[in-house]
């Protein structure tokens, strides 16, 4: 038994905190918490916060630990020659630069994430070792390979099919290899210089097949979708998570709220305003292209947000120049977009857990999983605190901080 005391918690709902608070920990589970603590604990771990904040473990609905796509040029491994040759053990260093990603992530403070889309199944394999232990990680849930109507846009990232019973296929194939949820991608790449970003790349029929194969599995199913099209198709067939929901119409919107369906926003994804190593990796098209669809990216967002739509924190990271282990600074950028401090944690955490379906995270309460965070301030009142968590607990054990 583990006793954190004299603690303030932010429980993932509430805008005020619990405090001179207790939360008692018991096979990797909180089976207690106590505001206004004064129990004189005789048994058990006890450790003293001394004020400082409890939150949630946080959540990130979209990321891709396969992918490194603007790299660190010194840090890069040799997955290929000079010339641009690709070795064929190329995913033995996609797996080792995978596991590296998820560590930095977990000690970032997010102990539970999903990735949108992995390489080859390498993410399928990396959620094994870390449900077994091999490796630190957070929470891991995976995709397996995008379902895609054409090349993809990441080597091994997607799986292209055609047609109704096509998608019914891909779905199951993807069952196979015992992914947790769907993705499909219904749009084109945003780095397709020339071509159409608009075109739903799935017909309605298709789409609801697709959704129709997931859900009798009890699956999710997540749409890359920018553009009106793209979108309105997706939730026409009843998805349940659109991934960007760049330039969404007024129909669009409507259709989300009718249907209760989020949004993962991906604010970074693109960045109106790219960071500099983006810029220095990409040709002047791209990068004008990126500034283009950001600035399309948040103004649809603003809008939906400011409709009613729900939304959950997604960064995307591993993708457009997207940090792993940088994830918290999409609470910011929400901030920026026009949420509250308390709709931004709360994005990071419950929602994000709502959006998901996982019912035993993004609160701090009895009966949820102890994954949870140690913040150094009050991140209704500083949200910058969240950039640099002090401690990371997951199930009950600490991954960073008090040992």
């Amino acid at each position: 038994m583990v006793i954190l005391k004299n603690a303030q918690i932010f429980d993932g709902i509430h805008d005020e905190l619990l405090r001179r608070a207790a939360v008692v920990i018991e096979n990797g589970k909180i089976i207690d918490v106590i505001p206004e603590c004064s129990i004189d604990f005789a048994q058990g771990r006890i450790i003293d916060l001394k004020g400082k904040i409890i939150a949630p473990g946080f959540i990130d609905c979209h990321v891709h630990f396969m992918l490194d796509e603007v790299p660190d040029k010194e840090r890069q491994m040799n997955d290929q020659s000079a010339g641009g040759v690709l070795f064929k053990n190329a995913d033995s260093y996609v797996a080792f630069r995978a596991v590296e990603n998820a560590r930095k992530t977990l000690e970032a403070g997010f102990t539970t994430v999903v990735d949108g889309g992995g390489v080859d199944y390498v993410d399928v394999a990396l959620k094994d070792a870390i449900s077994l232990g091999y490796v630190q990680g957070p929470d891991y849930f995976v995709s397996g390979k995008q379902i895609t109507a054409w090349t993809s846009h990441f080597r091994g990232l997607g799986q292209e099919t055609y047609g109704p019973w096509g998608m019914r296929r891909m779905v199951r194939e993807q069952l196979y290899w015992g992914v947790d949820q769907i993705k499909i991608e219904n749009s084109a790449p945003i780095r397709s210089v020339g071509r159409s970003l608009s075109k739903s790349a799935f017909t309605l029929d298709e789409m609801s097949a697709a959704v129709e194969e997931a859900h009798s599995a009890g699956l999710l199913v997540s749409v890359h979708a920018r553009g009106e099209s793209p979108i309105e198709v997706a939730a026409e067939a009843d998805a349940d998570l659109i991934c960007h929901g760049t330039g969404i119409s007024e129909k669009g919107i409507e259709m989300l709220l009718k249907k209760g369906i989020y949004i993962l926003p991906t604010l970074a994804s693109p960045n109106p305003e790219p960071e500099p190593h983006i810029v220095n990796a990409k040709s002047s098209r791209v990068v004008e292209l990126l500034k283009e669809t950001g600035r399309l990216q948040w103004e649809s967002i603003k809008r939906a947000y400011q409709s009613g739509v729900k939304m959950a924190l997604s960064t995307d990271a591993g993708g457009v120049g997207i940090k792993h282990g940088e994830n918290a600074k999409e609470m910011l950028r929400m901030r920026q977009m026009g949420m509250s401090n308390l709709e931004c944690l709360r994005a990071a955490t419950s929602e994000a857990a709502k959006a998901m379906r996982f019912t035993d995270v993004g609160r701090v309460e009895t009966g949820m999983k102890a994954d949870l965070v140690i913040l150094k301030e009050n991140p209704l009142e500083h949200l910058e605190t969240v950039l640099d968590v002090e401690g990371v607990l997951k199930k009950g054990r600490f991954i960073k901080g008090i040992a």
